[in-house]
């Protein structure tokens, strides 16, 4: 029987004022939990300067990875970026990821795309999302985001969707609940056009972490995935992240993630390498 291969696609480093780890520390730490495979996936947002790589930090950044590729070969190490869409901007993000890859004469080996602000609204920052969500309809918020997701799926600019559904992310403390079926119209469009675009989404375990205590995206939100990917007769596209942005988080619930992954029938994980496919045992 083959053996499963776990990974974490979501890493963080402190090349943006986010990240508090550095590229050996995240290593040291997969390897000590057994992962086989993880992607740094370092931020870069057009509106948001201190998330984003400087040109001089990315290639330090693959300088170190380079490095630890050497140093940890029980791992498959991949260059990954988390890239923000924004509407109307796709040929800037294009261009933007095209100017990374340049530097380095080689491509990532996948993009993670994210929705991290809505309308200007920077709704995922502490320091935003109070005033962001006053009085705000969350249904209609829900809806705008999903909507917003689905365009950036339809760009086709990236390979995985990170956090899925990361408006939920102050559920619990600053918002009530919203149920998946008050928004499930909106989240149908998005899984649509990830099962059309073979574009995938990532599990991603951090808002385990938060007062929501629940996975990116919610389990209803996953089956729904499922059942649309098995009408559609496509694979379903998974990667499983921790977005780590410290070293004792990596590799947070991906073994628990994993396991809900096997209940729920799936038997593979995607990899990436230079922007191709390539199914992993789960």
């Amino acid at each position: 029987m083959e053996t499963p291969r776990l990974m974490d696609y979501h890493l963080h480093t402190a090349v943006t004022i986010d990240g508090k780890m550095g590229e050996i520390g995240a290593c040291d730490r997969a390897l000590s939990l057994g992962i086989k495979e993880i992607a740094f996936t370092n931020h870069v947002m057009l509106t948001q300067p201190d998330y984003t790589m400087s040109p001089a930090s990315f290639l330090d950044h693959w300088e170190q990875i380079q490095s630890c590729k050497q140093r940890y070969p029980q791992i498959n190490i991949c260059l990954g970026i988390e890239m923000d869409y924004y509407l109307n901007r796709e040929k800037e993000i294009e261009a933007t990821l095209e100017s990374y890859e340049k530097s380095i004469g080689r491509p990532f080996d996948l993009v993670l795309g994210s929705v991290h602000e809505i309308k200007g609204g920077f709704f995922s920052s502490k320091y935003v999302a109070p005033g962001f969500f006053k009085d705000r309809d969350l249904v209609s918020l829900y809806c705008d985001y999903f909507e917003l997701a689905a365009k950036a799926v339809n760009s086709r600019l990236f390979d995985i969707i990170a956090h899925p559904d990361l408006i939920k992310k102050y559920t619990y403390e600053l918002t009530p609940p919203v149920p998946f079926d008050n928004y499930r119209l909106s989240v149908e469009p998005f899984i649509d056009a990830l099962i059309n675009c073979g574009v995938g989404l990532e599990v991603n375990t951090k808002g385990l972490k938060l007062e929501v205590k629940e996975a990116y995206p919610s389990i209803e939100f996953l089956e729904l995935y499922l059942s649309k990917a098995k009408a559609f007769g496509s694979e379903p596209i998974i990667t499983l992240g921790s977005d780590a942005h410290k070293v004792d988080d990596v590799g947070f619930c991906i073994y628990e993630a994993a396991a809900n992954l096997r209940k729920l029938g799936v038997r593979y994980l995607t990899s990436f390498e230079n922007r191709n496919k390539s199914a992993m045992f789960l």
